[in-house]
């Protein structure tokens, strides 16, 4: 029953793709791959540019971008079950409501007030990615997809331009999603353990990202010089792949983009290229209700009770015995969705809306006006027109000029405000600590600030955020926006922008020495100043800042350590002080230094300077019983676990692909001050870190020259999630060898090199 329904399912969606000639149907592409299955595609219009995108997307990575349908479709507990601690249950009543409230609808309609209704191109671009994904299912049929992962799953069904659009809303605020879920009033059971807020760093789990764009004054040529550097999950949805569009005599942009979307947001044409790192911006806030004393679902506004906006939502569970309905009631505001956290409970007395700066349905059409921009200032006004951008943007033009600017949806509250309008000790300790917003929900005044030149109400207007041009470099390494460029800070804006006069993070303070390195020709690469070669060299030159300030006084602690009561770290110390401070795969030591320091025995004796940002803190606070400390504990776990002191890192450090294979993985860890970033995680006995969960991910870098830009970029993980593509694992042996693939910018370097073509034509 199961394969005769997929048989018909196959059967109605080749029809619906559609076989006739190219001059009766909407969409024709032709999809080029070359080396490492990078794909590109050439077609006549948005519409067959999405179609050819689609279909490449579903070719690669048809599982993980399947799921996250049936996510945002609320579905994942009808064919999945509740889930670990009902995580499925608390998606689909979320992604449900959602649904439910029909904002999607009144967007893409143009009905809600200073919402963006998305062009004609960009609703194209959309309806053809996802009518390409239904494509392929018609091609292969969905019982033979290659990836065994998702073969014959019920889950599978026609996707449509909607359930796209439901991927941009859904993914706006999920560090609320189980905290809006689970929102119940006192006497209700939570529907899950509330989670909290936001994350303490700006960068959670590790995630973020490096920025070069370097100007004329610092370049060989005089021409501008990126490297875009994210560090994304290597697993998940959030993975990077790469795309090519070219519409022949109207857009050319090569890079790559998160496998859940039809854009590339990381890339460059013939005149620009940028790239993204993670922003410290909040771009969300709280608003601290207070209760009617006579009705926890009422609250009180300028005086009066107002009752909360109640809506029903029903999910289907997958039982034993079958689908089971589950019902929860979900409460709203004028500000936005209730929600609760560990520390901001719904009490009799007082409950917490959460509002976030949205950015609806602007950003695919942002994207589309940053593809054709012909030098960073046109960039930045598009990025000032949408202010879709969830992230820092760093670019530069062929005429190099740099350009850095966080220009997104910001919340428009003042310091001011937010020390004003914070009613209760959690307020002000949010505000305080995390610098996020909880404004008293009671006062139309309390409400955030607008501004007619902003994209959207509520938000800061393009030219109060921060940004800058340079003609020597910006640059970003996820701290704030505030040393950009040391020659000129950038300072004067609120704190829920980011911080400033504070200590940087070791890996900004080595981002900023590399480029004076480069600049001086003080690094071993050559000549001064960069080209394309010397930024591949300085991001895979592997440095340890943190070691390069504390190893040789950490040597000497280990030593006489070692000659009195701590015998047990003699080979510790050899091997300490043979490493050659860096990432590299045959560096010996650097795992011994990584443990020391997870285990807090990174102490600096000099503090910070905020006259001398990018040298303080410095020197080993060897006198700190944590230091030493740290180092013991850190060699008795390498003991337990038999891993040598001086073990290379190849040995210690690997990703696993198909059939056992694990490719040994350079770089490591940000916090130890790393530019390189690699996040390990499942440390066992005798093989070290055994998989990779954050790290570099897309490494693209771009040099313009007077023929136009030459490209050079690796996909760490590989373009392919289907653990048994050749693509799977191609371009992270490519990484793991610090290889670099030409990105072929041009059409004709397409047809040349391409190994295989397909034109698709359908409807």
């Amino acid at each position: 029953m199961k394969r005769a329904a997929l048989t018909i399912l196959a059967a109605w969606l080749a029809g619906a793709a559609g076989g006739a000639a190219a001059a009766e149907t909407p969409y024709r592409a032709e999809v080029f791959r070359t080396a490492y299955g990078a794909p590109h595609v050439v077609a006549r219009d948005y519409g067959s540019l999405g179609y050819g995108a689609g279909y490449a997307a579903a070719q690669d990575n048809y599982c993980d971008f399947g799921e996250r349908i049936m996510t945002v479709r609320g579905e994942r507990a009808r064919y999945l079950g509740p889930g670990e601690k009902d995580a499925n249950v608390v998606s689909d009543i979320y992604h449900r409501g959602l649904i439910q409230s029909g904002r999607l609808e009144k967007l893409l309609a143009g009905d809600v007030p200073g919402g963006h209704k998305p062009s004609a191109d960009a609703r194209s671009l959309a309806r053809g990615f996802m009518a390409g994904f239904n494509r392929y299912v018609a091609d292969v049929g969905a019982d033979k997809i290659p990836d065994a992962r998702c073969r014959g799953a019920a889950w599978i069904r026609p996707f449509d331009e909607t359930d796209y659009w439901r991927t941009v809303m859904a993914g706006q605020q999920p560090t609320l999603m189980a905290g809006v879920a689970g929102a119940a009033p006192p006497g209700v059971p939570d529907l899950a353990a509330p989670q909290g807020p936001a994350p303490r760093s700006p960068v959670p789990e590790g995630q973020g990202s490096n920025a070069f764009a370097l100007g004329r004054e610092v370049t060989k040529s005089g021409r501008g010089v990126l490297l875009g550097n994210p560090h994304y999950p290597w697993d998940g949805i959030n993975r990077f792949v790469r795309m090519h569009f070219i519409i022949p005599g109207k857009l050319n942009f090569v890079g790559a983009g998160l496998q859940n979307s039809p854009s590339i947001g990381i890339g460059h044409n013939a005149h620009v290229a940028w790239t993204h790192t993670v922003s410290t911006a909040r771009r969300f806030g709280l608003f601290e209700l207070t209760l009617d004393p006579k009705d926890p679902t009422a609250y009180l506004f300028e005086g009066q009770a107002v009752p909360m906006d109640r809506m029903d939502v029903t999910i289907q569970v997958k039982t034993p015995e079958g689908l089971k309905p589950v019902t929860r009631t979900a409460y709203a505001t004028r500000f936005g969705p209730v929600v609760e956290t560990p520390t901001n409970p719904w009490t009799k007395e007082r409950a917490f809306a959460v509002r976030d700066a949205p950015v609806d349905l602007r950003g695919l059409d942002q994207y589309m006006v940053m593809w054709r921009a012909r030098n960073v200032r046109e960039l930045q006004g598009a990025l000032s027109r949408f202010q879709a951008a969830g992230f820092n943007t760093t670019a530069v033009d062929a005429k190099g000029k740099a350009f850095y600017g966080d220009i997104g949806p910001l919340p428009f509250v003042t310091d001011a405000k937010a020390e004003a309008c914070a009613i209760s000790e959690t307020a002000r300790t949010s505000w305080k600590t995390m610098r996020i917003p909880i404004l008293d929900g009671s006062k139309a005044a309390c409400d955030w600030d607008s501004d007619p030149k902003a994209a959207t109400a509520g938000i800061y207007p393009p030219q109060a955020l921060p940004q800058i041009f340079r003609d020597d470099f910006t640059s970003n390494s996820n701290d704030s926006y505030w040393l950009t460029n040391p020659k000129q800070p950038l300072e004067g804006f609120g704190r829920i922008f980011g911080e400033e006069r504070t200590e940087r993070s070791l890996r900004t303070r080595l981002s900023l020495k590399l480029i004076e390195d480069r600049v001086a020709g003080l690094d071993g690469l050559g000549a001064p100043k960069f080209d394309l070669k010397t930024v591949q060299g300085v991001l895979f030159n592997n440095r340890n800042l943190g070691a390069e300030l504390t190893r040789d006084s950490l040597v000497g602690v280990c030593r006489r350590a070692a000659a009195g009561a701590n015998p047990e770290l003699a080979d510790a110390c050899a091997a300490l002080a043979g490493w050659d401070l860096k990432l590299d795969l045959d560096s010996r030591g650097a795992h011994v230094f990584r443990l020391f320091a997870e285990k807090g025995g990174l102490r600096f004796k000099v503090p910070f300077d905020p006259k001398d940002p990018v040298n303080t803190p410095h020197t080993l606070d060897v006198d700190d019983p944590r230091v030493l400390k740290a180092l013991v504990d850190a060699v008795a776990q390498l003991r337990t676990l038999n891993i040598p002191m001086d073990a290379p890192l190849r040995a210690v450090q690997t990703e696993p692909r198909a059939n056992g294979e694990r490719i040994p993985i350079h770089g490591g860890p940000g916090p130890e001050g790393i530019f390189n970033v690699i996040t390990p995680v499942n440390l066992v006995a005798e093989k070290g870190w055994t998989k990779i969960r954050h790290g570099s991910s897309w490494i693209m870098t771009v040099e313009f020259t007077p023929k136009g830009p030459v490209s050079q970029g690796v996909l760490s993980y590989s373009q392919s999630s289907n653990p048994d593509s050749p693509h799977a694992a191609d371009q992270t042996r490519l990484y793991s060898q610090k290889g670099w693939d030409d990105l072929r910018f041009t059409e004709a370097a397409v047809r040349r090199d391409a190994v295989s073509k397909t034109v698709l034509v359908g409807r």
